[in-house]
């Protein structure tokens, strides 16, 4: 038996591979058996040594079945001083299977299929490209070439995407007048890309074929700072045009139209796919040539030299056009155009239903010519027409046209009677859903007649402004000043409102207009508009405070008008600044009147210790929208000055203990009508103030987008720079073009 323990324990050894050939697996097996080895020798060790006497344990020799193996002298060095190994969780594992542990592991994120792309339907990636469009062009200061530019790495991302981008890419075309520096010189600075893009055009039809929309706007730019290079320019952008042929519309670039040929009026007349035309009516600048006048042949008529019938041949190719936009500048001597050039060019256009008519004289526009229009327009605009009178607008306002208007504007047209305006705010116009009313003269009713009364089922819009009725500069209080106050019946400085402006507030009252949401009236005497609104809790915007932080300016053509009112130190002790009233805000709700703080004209004090108001600014002189505001502001101050709740508590003794009055707010909580004092978003200058340096004109309307907003007739900033996208803008300093469709 000890014989073959002891050839076992050999081939044990030869079999067992070498030490340094061991695995771990392999060394906590033979640990876990030696483990086991050791704790049975163990308990055979004490039992017999409860038997025998410890003489006899000592002087026995060596067992050899019990002799330790090479395995397990191999497993007790390769293991001695380490404990037995064990699984030891760790925080996240602890927490990871409680309801809101923040070590949750995370779902492995689904990939979807390349094929799941491929079957997306093709509006999906149009709603996509037209959202892109909308963040970078919807705001004022935007960048086409940032567009551009993510619309082209847009395209180089999957065939469907590049069919998608591409196409948004060529459908509205904005080109840039930044030349690239690789790109030779030309005499026309920032025509390099232009031509390049002529290029692709002609050379590739398909592309031509997709163009919908042009947008040059820095060209006209260009166009305005000429001088010697402006037919080039306009020679440039015509054959533009004749690369696309589906154009529908040419945004950013208007140029004079002299009733003499140019190549853009001629490139726009054989596009038979234009939307969208404005006609700018000016004079010819050019003398005439003495050897003309001496030609016989002037003395029979040709239809080429007839600039009625070149105007008309000019609109023929045009039915699908839906836009029309006929503008005459005021200082033309003669006007060329007839009864039967504006009405012929109207009824070439079947499917007109937007039309703007201005600055026409008399002879081309008169109360005939106002009753011939189409009967299907949605939306007419009418400026500066003093061929039209109050008969030929009653006239008007009874006819068929009129019923389907959606949308009608009427600038300084002269209206004298009341009974005209209520021609048109009548429930016959049940379409009507815009009004904008904006002259001098106030409109009187005759002795006699009736009073009327507005109506609007459907309207939702009014601009009601009637610049005589604009009081003078408003003179802004703090709420615990004690300087007096105009008393009954006159709240303040401002002049009586007239007949006109109390009747549309009594039908507002009324209910006569359900769906009113928005008025804008820049002139509101005694706030009798102002009063039937939500209430507001300052009337002031952060643009505003140009006002109160520059110097005083001296007016150029007028002398400085001063304010013969003086207070003392003592009455400007509580004002407070234009900076805290924007950045302060008192206790309470931020959208109710009696929390929001007041403010005060900056200060400036004589020797004697008196306080003067400062010489007016062109900014509160001229009838601008800033002035409006500070108006309506002080007509708020001017409410919370008077109490609308009083807290009175006594004690039994009949001593008062407190006495606190809630201030009043000028508006009805109920109303669902906004009161807005801002002007349209192209008038939108300076900062938002809604006021030009350069336009001091009490005459020019500040609130409305005019034609002169859309041709660019402003000059904008001086010299070029590099916008916050480090992309080269132009003279207007990166301001979109304003697109005909905001005159409606």
């Amino acid at each position: 038996m000890v014989a073959e323990s002891r050839d076992s324990i050999v081939m044990l050894n030869l079999v067992s591979p070498p030490t340094s050939l061991l695995s771990p697996a392999d060394a906590i097996g033979i640990y876990e058996a030696r483990r086991l080895c050791l704790s049975n020798q163990a308990e055979r060790r004490n039992s017999s040594a409860a038997r025998l006497p410890r003489d006899a344990t000592q002087d026995d020799p060596p067992n050899p079945a019990h002799s330790p193996s090479s395995v397990d002298r191999h497993s007790r060095n390769a293991h001695e001083g380490f404990g037995v190994p064990h699984l030891t969780r760790t925080p996240w594992e602890l927490e990871r299977y409680k309801r809101h542990s923040v070590w949750k592991r995370t779902t492995k994120e689904y990939v979807y299929p390349p094929q799941t792309f491929k079957k997306l339907p093709r509006e999906v990636y149009d709603c996509v490209v037209e959202h892109l469009e909308q963040l970078h062009l919807g705001q004022d200061q935007s960048c086409s070439s940032c567009y551009l530019k993510d619309l082209y790495h847009l395209s180089l991302t999957s065939r469907a995407w590049d069919r998608a981008a591409t196409l948004q890419m060529y459908r509205k075309v904005f080109v840039a007048n930044d030349d690239h520096p690789k790109s030779p010189k030309l005499k026309i600075t920032g025509a390099s890309r232009l031509k390049l893009l002529r290029r692709t055009l002609r050379e590739r039809k398909v592309l031509a074929r997709m163009v919908r929309e042009l947008h040059v706007p820095d060209f006209q730019t260009i166009y305005h700072n000429a001088t010697i290079e402006r037919e080039e320019i306009i020679n440039l952008v015509a054959s533009l045009v004749m690369a696309c042929p589906n154009l529908e519309r040419l945004v950013g670039f208007h140029v004079p139209y002299t009733h003499s040929f140019d190549r853009l009026s001629h490139a726009l007349s054989t596009r038979p796919q234009l939307k969208e035309k404005l006609w700018y009516l000016a004079d010819n600048d050019m003398e005439a040539d003495e050897d003309e006048d001496d030609d016989p042949t002037r003395r029979y008529y040709h239809a080429a030299c007839d600039s009625a019938e070149t105007f008309l041949n000019l609109n023929s190719n045009h039915p699908g056009l839906t836009t029309l936009v006929l503008h005459q500048e005021p200082a033309q001597n003669g006007s060329k155009l007839t009864f039967r050039a504006i009405i012929g060019t109207l009824r070439q256009f079947p499917t007109l239903r937007h039309l703007s008519l201005s600055g026409l004289s008399s002879v081309s526009f008169s109360n005939i010519t106002l009753n011939a229009l189409p009967p299907y327009l949605q939306s007419l605009r009418l400026e500066n027409l003093p061929g039209i009178n109050d008969k030929g607008l009653q006239r008007f306002a009874s006819s068929r046209a009129a019923t389907l208007l959606e949308s009608l504007t009427l600038i300084n047209l002269g209206i004298t009677q009341i009974a005209t305006i209520s021609g048109f705010l009548c429930s016959r116009l049940a379409l009507l859903k815009r009004f904008t009313l904006t002259q001098h003269r106030v409109p009187t009713l005759p002795s006699g007649a009736d009073v009327p009364a507005f109506e609007g089922p459907m309207l939702t819009y009014i601009h009601w402004e009637l610049r005589s009725q604009a009081g003078p500069p408003p003179t802004l209080h703090s709420p615990f000043s004690t300087v007096t106050q105009p008393t009954f019946p006159f709240l303040n400085d401002e002049p009586i409102s007239c007949l006109a402006t109390s009747l549309l507030a009594s039908s507002i009252e009324d209910g006569n207009f359900p769906s009113l949401c928005t008025i804008r009236a820049p002139h509101d005497p005694q706030g009798v508009l102002q009063g039937l609104c939500k209430p507001l809790a300052t009337a002031l915007i952060p643009s505003d405070a140009s006002i109160f932080t520059a110097l005083p300016r001296l007016a150029k053509q007028s002398p400085p008008i001063i304010r013969a009112s003086v207070y003392s130190r003592s009455d400007l002790a509580s004002t407070i600044s234009l900076k805290e009233f924007l950045s302060t805000t008192a206790p309470g709700r931020t959208d109710s009147a009696m929390s929001s703080p007041t403010f005060a004209a900056p200060m400036s004090f004589d020797n004697g210790g008196l306080y003067k108001r400062p010489v007016e600014t062109p900014l509160t002189t001229t009838l601008s929208p800033t002035r409006s505001r500070l108006a309506a502001q002080s007509r708020i101050l001017a409410a919370r000055k008077q109490p609308l709740m009083e807290f009175k508590v006594t004690d039994p003794t009949g001593d008062l203990r407190v006495d606190k009055a809630i201030s009043a707010y000028l508006g009805d909580v109920k109303s669902h009508i906004s009161y807005v004092l801002r002007p349209d978003k192209s008038r939108m200058v300076a900062g938002g103030s809604g006021w030009d340096d350069e336009d001091e004109d009490e005459m020019a309307n500040q609130w409305i987008t005019g034609v002169g907003d859309v041709v660019g007739d402003s000059e904008g900033g001086k010299g070029r720079g590099y916008g916050g996208c480090r992309h080269l803008v132009g003279e207007a300093s990166g301001r979109r073009a304003v697109e005909v469709e905001e005159l409606f």
